[in-house]
């Protein structure tokens, strides 16, 4: 099932619950935090994800949707994190591998553990049958359709 998040920077009270509660889900943090708002992986198409394509050993795969990082294939060569538009690649020295954000996808998380920790409501976490939902919607469908189409373009 493709997921998305959606993060709503107005309403971040800069807490770090986000920051968190994915450290304590995967050991390092997936997730960075600039000064106001926390930055995720964008989730990029498999086929045209920048961390995947300059990948050497292949080590950054697709699985149920979502890009992985294969810890046993990872050379830490890094051109994963060069590669990443938004620079959302992360180092986890202890296991000498990257990592990612995989919408906790790879733990048994039923929803990922930061939107679960955030208290303030800034990060939604939705799936394409519910964000069809919501183009019925009057106040969101214009909206929704311009994402649904660059978001239906990257199945």
């Amino acid at each position: 099932m493709k997921t998305l998040m959606v993060v709503d920077p107005q309403m971040c009270t800069e807490c770090q619950d986000c920051i968190n509660a994915c450290k304590k889900e995967h050991g390092i943090s997936r997730a960075k935090k600039t000064s106001t708002v926390p930055i995720f992986c964008l989730q990029c198409h498999p086929e045209k994800a920048f961390c995947a394509r300059i990948c050497p050993t292949g080590a950054i795969h697709e699985k149920n949707g979502t890009l992985m990082v294969n810890e046993d294939t990872c050379i830490l060569c890094r051109l994963c994190l060069i590669a990443c538009p938004v620079g959302m690649m992360v180092i986890d020295s202890e296991n000498k591998t990257m990592q990612k954000c995989t919408l906790c996808m790879d733990s048994d998380c039923i929803i990922p553990a930061c939107v679960e920790a955030c208290k303030d409501n800034v990060l939604k976490f939705f799936s394409i049958e519910e964000l069809e939902e919501l183009k019925g919607k009057v106040e969101y469908t214009d909206f929704l359709n311009e994402v649904m189409k660059d978001f239906q373009g990257k199945k």
